[in-house]
């Protein structure tokens, strides 16, 4: 016990400092309610699906779905299990690294060896992933086991090899590197690593026998909806992993060093280097992540960090030992720094905005449920937490994560629409079939998903859906805003032939970047351009958010007369009812108020309220700055 203290103590701090910064990123990511919808619906006896009757595998986490379900059958808090579990692993992954580091660096070089312990430990984007809920933490942890079981010739390599399979698909990709890295290094047939995937190969098999029986197919559905073989995945692969490098890999000077030092180096961190650098090609192929903090990387936080140890040795070995045991300091501990700080913002940035999606996201859910009682379906591209909220309810991804449909039969990509999206895939026709109820975009009205831009060339979509909204505020202090959806009001009639030209989506979507911006200005030039390059009839937002520009910067002629046109195009556009009724009120014109009142109360009853309440106290203020004049 004394021993194992002794060795334990060492890297105490690294998982002090770990779960500070978990703490620090404390989260759930919106992709992982998927599973968590997958979870509660088996539990609630209706199988493992997304929606109820629809046997897709639309999660790539299958043992990490089923370990839920277990905890949930116990009557355990499986989101909570979750979290904690990943946080198990991500400490799990910093101690893996330590051993691997003993086994892999002399006794002499002790104080080197924790050096990648804690730059693994103070890696921001481990911190950010380990309590996320999803199977990250907990596929990085079986990787490395992978790779330490094959390193001591551990008989135990076939069970981590079949866990990693179950945690992800990638986990074959991990069996076969190593087979590969086995051939190279040992320059023979790679017998050890073979019998060893051979094992973990029939010991899967229930595994992929039950997928291909339930699901139809050995491959999840998001393998389809995500890849594809075009030139923008590679570029966006290298994008991905350069992003990495710059912010945790040291520019890959861990990966060059022990290049140029090939024949100083043993075989054992030549299987780490060969590792290291076969998975990074795999992440570059397959184009990167759409959750860009590193995520396909954290597998590879551990190796790369011994490699950038390692790189210091090679570099170092030669001085005598108090003298290089300084350099290691001295290089340790910037290196340390940089670890923490380089990706700092990257990572807080997108936790900070994660948060607030998914908080959204989730009131938007709530929302629409207690506003309609009714057995309704929707269609949405960030299927996540909104989804968990609407369990029950038909949930259509627009992306095609959860249907087979957009993810096998996508529509071509549209020519001349520019888009910094990686899920490009959609069928707009087979989701205008479907005739869903709502239809919510990611970012409120604004198209920016090509599955969103897509819709706006249809007619068919611009005559059947008119937004709803809710009043929506994070903070009581600040300013709050409406979330929209658009809600299915018409049936949908006609041949479903997109008709509008790509330039007015492209236009609108530029100046609805403008609005969001504060250049009103270049908003209305964008809302004209989109207008010319429209056919009759307009799309009557385009129309509505060039006069609420206007209103932001108080030409209110040119915004009266815009709101006006819109109603006499549609009376169902409840954005303009709100202006205008706002305008009516605050001047005193009780008559004009009274008649968009009546289609508030119709179109968004629940939003009213506030509506009438914000109109009453701006007429208030308007009345005592006119007695005080």
């Amino acid at each position: 016990m004394k021993n194992y203290l002794k060795t334990a103590l060492p890297i105490l701090p690294a998982l002090m400092m770990f779960g500070w910064l978990a703490n620090k990123f404390w989260f759930i990511q919106d992709d992982a309610y998927i599973s968590y919808r997958y979870v509660a619906n088996f539990l609630n006896g209706h199988g493992l699906v997304y929606n109820i009757g629809e046997r897709i595998e639309g999660f790539t986490n299958f043992g990490w779905v089923i370990y839920l379900i277990l905890a949930g059958a116990m009557k355990l808090d499986f989101i909570l299990v979750s979290r904690l579990t990943g946080l198990a692993f991500g400490a799990g992954l910093i101690i893996l690294t330590y051993a691997l580091a003993r086994h892999l660096f002399a006794r002499k070089d002790f104080w080197l060896a924790l050096l990648p312990v804690y730059l693994v430990a103070a890696n921001p984007g481990l911190a950010y992933w380990s309590p996320a809920g999803l199977e990250t933490t907990c596929f990085a942890f079986t990787t490395l086991a992978a790779l330490y079981c094959y390193l001591r010739r551990s008989r135990w390599l076939p069970l981590w090899l079949m866990v990693s399979v179950w945690v992800r698909p990638e986990g074959a990709l991990v069996a076969g590197m190593l087979v590969l890295i086995e051939a190279i290094t040992e320059r023979r047939l790679p017998r050890f690593t073979g019998r060893a995937v051979i094992l973990a190969l029939i010991l899967s098999l229930p595994f992929a026998l039950f997928k291909v029986i339930y699901y139809g197919s050995i491959f999840p559905n998001p393998f389809f909806a995500k890849t594809g073989a075009r030139l923008d995945y590679l570029t966006a692969g290298f994008e991905y992993a350069g992003k990495f490098f710059a912010d945790c890999g040291f520019y890959g000077l861990g990966l060059l060093l022990p290049l140029i030092f090939w024949n100083r180096m043993s075989r054992a961190f030549r299987a780490v280097w060969l590792f290291v650098i076969l998975y990074v090609l795999y992440i570059v192929v397959v184009g990167g992540d759409v959750l860009k903090v590193y995520r396909f990387f954290v597998p590879l936080f551990g190796g790369v960090a011994l490699l950038t140890a390692l790189s210091l040795r090679l570099v170092a070995e030669n001085l005598a030992p108090k003298t290089r045991n300084m350099v290691y300091f001295l290089v340790g501990v910037p290196l340390l720094a940089a670890t923490v700080w380089l990706p700092w913002n990257h990572v807080n940035t997108y936790n900070t905005n994660e948060k607030l999606f998914t908080r959204k996201m989730q009131f938007m859910g709530q929302q629409m449920r207690q506003a309609d009682s009714t057995d309704f379906s929707v269609a949405v591209p960030t299927i996540g937490i909104f989804g968990y909220e609407l369990l029950g309810h038909e949930v259509i991804d627009m992306l095609g994560l959860t249907d087979s449909t957009i993810a096998r039969h996508s529509e071509p990509p549209i020519a001349g629409m520019t888009t910094t999206w990686k899920e490009r895939k959609h069928n707009t026709k087979y989701l205008l079939t479907r005739a869903p109820d709502y239809i919510v975009f990611s970012t409120g009205v604004k198209p920016s998903a090509p599955a969103e831009r897509a819709l706006l060339l249809f007619p068919e979509f611009l005559n059947a859906y008119r937004t709803v909204g809710w009043y929506y505020q994070v903070d009581p202090m600040a300013t709050g805003s409406i979330v929209s959806a658009f809600k299915r009001v018409r049936e949908i009639k006609g041949s479903l032939v997109p008709t509008y030209p790509v330039e007015y989506v492209q236009h609108y979507k530029t100046a609805l970047d403008a609005y969001v911006g504060g250049d009103q200005k270049r908003a209305i030039e964008y809302y004209a351009k989109a207008l010319k390059a429209s056919p009759k009839p307009y799309n009557p937002y385009v129309i509505y958010q060039k006069a609420f520009s206007h209103l932001l910067l108080n030409d209110q002629g040119p915004a009266l007369r815009l709101l006006d046109r819109v109603l006499a195009q549609d009376s169902m556009v409840f954005e303009a009812h709100k202006d205008l009724y706002f305008i009516a009120a605050v001047s005193g014109d009780t008559a004009r108020a009274a008649i968009h009142e009546r289609w508030l109360r119709k179109l968004v009853p629940w939003y009213w309220p506030k509506i009438h309440s914000d109109a009453v106290k701006a007429r208030a203020d308007l009345l005592t700055r006119q007695r005080g004049q």
